[in-house]
């Protein structure tokens, strides 16, 4: 199965500091309101590399980003402050991790063999899932059950779906390449990924279903990325190195047509995105590194230009290499 490899990097001295820069302004990074008195707190919790969460984190919009703080970095939305961080995150030997959230504001992070799960800014998992396999990417929540699908591999099978999001999963084989997958509103499952010839491919587990079906697409959505529902249409993430777009599809039977699509102002590489209402967050690189060290918020599904980018200076800065990110509502939580 082809995966994304990224390197690794050490920590460094230094007091975490999240930086914000507009889109249309000046582009030099100020300090999130209200970060500075707390950078003792989190530099002493940087040194013990644990998990930990600012108790503000709770009553606040929460943005999960894999690959970074030597696990996953914990930003409030909007203020882009640095709240928590949790030890998982980084994947296994290929350094992959996806992340999703279900409509309670539970959040679910691969880690290799593992899925965690958190509740709304808990530092602490409520529940630990295993996989018979390794390499965990794509993840995605039905809304219809609650069942929790992940991509994965190293089984004779490469989509694991735990009822409930709990237990031993049901295995099924997507018969494609597969990286990441996404329910739609109706509980059916939709999974991306390279198929014959290495070109784009979309397979379906209708709800119900026992087995996977082709969805034939176009080779223009690009690179497999994150699948979604945005409350429409299912979309998918085209990963193409300076061609980020999220293509909007409506699937008829076999065939999935591609309604619209938003591009990205990045020039980079991304990673999965997340979508939550009118706004998509995509972690993406902005320097020649190549490690995507951004969180960036788009307007969608307009694109363009991001209207705010998230980075985090200091103790955490060297570990940052983005993988995923997914959005936990305080609004949700609270249902």
């Amino acid at each position: 199965m082809k995966r994304f490899g990224f390197g690794t990097y050490t920590l460094s001295g230094g007091v975490a500091v999240v930086m914000l820069a507009g889109c249309g302004g000046s582009q030099t990074p100020i300090a999130a309101p209200g970060a500075m008195p707390h950078t003792a707190a989190i530099a002493a919790h940087a040194d013990r590399g644990k998990s930990w969460m600012l108790p503000e984190a709770k009553n606040e919009d929460l943005i999960y980003a894999t690959g970074g703080c030597l696990g996953t970095c914990v930003f409030s939305y909007p203020g882009g402050k640095l709240v928590g961080t949790l030890d998982v995150g980084f994947g296994g030997s290929y350094a992959t991790s996806g992340a999703c959230a279900d409509a309670n504001g539970n959040v679910f992070i691969s880690n290799n063999q593992n899925i965690f799960e958190y509740a709304h800014g808990d530092a602490t998992p409520i529940a630990t899932l295993d996989l018979p396999g390794s390499n965990a990417i794509g993840c995605s929540v039905d809304p219809t059950t609650g069942n929790l699908a992940v991509v994965f591999s190293g089984s004779g099978k490469n989509v694991a779906i735990f009822p409930g999001a709990m237990g031993t999963p049901a295995l099924y084989d997507s018969d494609i390449d597969s990286t990441y997958c996404g329910y739609d509103n109706a509980g059916n499952l939709f999974v991306d990924g390279l198929g014959s010839e290495n070109a784009p491919s979309l397979a379906e587990l209708p709800s119900g279903s026992s087995e996977f079906s082709a969805i034939s697409v176009s080779q223009s959505v690009g690179l497999p990325g994150q699948i979604q529902w945005d409350g429409r249409y299912i979309t998918y993430q085209d990963l193409e190195h300076e061609n980020i777009a999220v293509s909007r599809l409506d699937i008829s039977g076999s065939n999935a047509t591609i309604v619209s699509k938003a591009t990205f102002d990045i020039k980079k590489t991304a990673m999965q995105s997340w979508i939550y209402g009118n706004k998509i967050f995509i972690p993406y690189a902005d320097t020649r590194i190549g490690r995507q060290s951004r969180v960036g918020v788009w307007k969608y599904p307009k694109g363009g230009r991001p209207t705010t980018s998230i980075r985090v200076t200091g103790v955490y800065q060297k570990t940052i290499n983005f993988q995923a990110v997914t959005f936990s509502s305080n609004r949700d939580h609270a249902r």
